[in-house]
């Protein structure tokens, strides 16, 4: 099968979150999305990810889902910037409409999480659930969004890589969100797509040859990782290194406001000047 779309980022993308309005339903506030990407842009940052841990993907609907993805789709054209969507974390018959909608729209690529209630068992059981989603999104470069904490689905990934490439054409890689960096590493091959997705272990994953990350910070303090993928590019790695402990001394300090989502989203809206509201329930606002 020949990709109508070929998927060629490489580098630094921001899982961006999802702002509410202020009212009884924290209904979704779309008009904050295209400052939002303007400001990523002045922070160097080329590329987003919608709907994914940080977007609260898994609290939103179908319908949010999509006119966040859509609202996103303009600014991403607008700024120049790559879009990538997760449209996995919900009902099969829902995931299928999302994929058939992200190709409809020609995003850049479209990640997905496993189904979340009945698990996937084996590696194959995985690439299976997988290959149905990429029938419905043909033309769309397609990622596994392997995140076991969340999803407690703990396979191997140098298996299931192996195994996905061969059974899906659309398939191009994973993002990462583990830190076992030994079998992350493992994953690593030419012409595939590993995105770091763990922001304390930046500098130690690069050293070993990841070259992409999607990661929560990416959104607050940006430099951090610019600095710390510069200073592994010059061979600096006293500098990395300095760099790394200072962005994990940050996560440490700010999830000290709470959960993941909640914490970031706070120290987004302090550096960010505008507010976008805490999360949805079930997390704490």
């Amino acid at each position: 099968m020949l990709l109508r779309r070929t998927f060629t980022f490489r580098g630094l993308m921001a899982p961006v979150f999802t702002a509410y309005n202020n009212d009884s339903l924290q209904t979704v506030n779309y008009e904050v999305i295209d400052p939002y990407a303007k400001w990523l842009k002045e922070k160097r940052i080329e590329a987003v990810l919608v709907n994914g841990t940080s977007g609260e993907g898994m609290s939103l609907n179908v319908t949010e889902r999509k006119k966040t993805t859509e609202e996103w789709y303009k600014a991403c054209k607008k700024y120049s910037m790559t879009l990538m969507a997760q449209i996995g974390g919900a009902p099969f018959v829902d995931v299928a409409e999302l994929a058939q909608h992200a190709d409809q729209l020609e995003v850049d690529a479209v990640l997905c999480l496993p189904e979340l209630y009945f698990k996937p068992k084996t590696e194959k059981d995985l690439v299976k659930y997988l290959s149905s989603v990429a029938k419905h999104c043909p033309n769309t470069p397609l990622l596994y969004y392997h995140i076991p904490s969340n999803s407690g689905v703990d396979l191997s990934m140098p298996k299931f890589l192996d195994l996905a490439e061969r059974e899906i054409s659309t398939f191009v890689g994973i993002k990462y969100s583990s830190g076992d960096l030994a079998q992350g590493s493992a994953c690593i091959r030419k012409n595939r797509f590993v995105f770091l997705g763990t922001n304390t272990i930046v500098c130690g994953a690069l050293a070993q040859g990841f070259d992409s990350c999607i990661m929560t910070t990416l959104n607050i303090y940006p430099e951090m990782a610019i600095e710390i993928f510069e200073s592994i590019q010059k061979g600096d790695i006293i500098r990395a290194r300095e760099k790394q402990k200072e962005l994990s001394n940050v996560v440490d300090r700010v999830l000290k406001e709470g959960d993941w989502v909640t914490s970031m989203k706070k120290e987004f809206n302090r550096v960010f000047h505008t507010n976008i509201g805490g999360p949805r329930m079930p997390l704490s606002n």
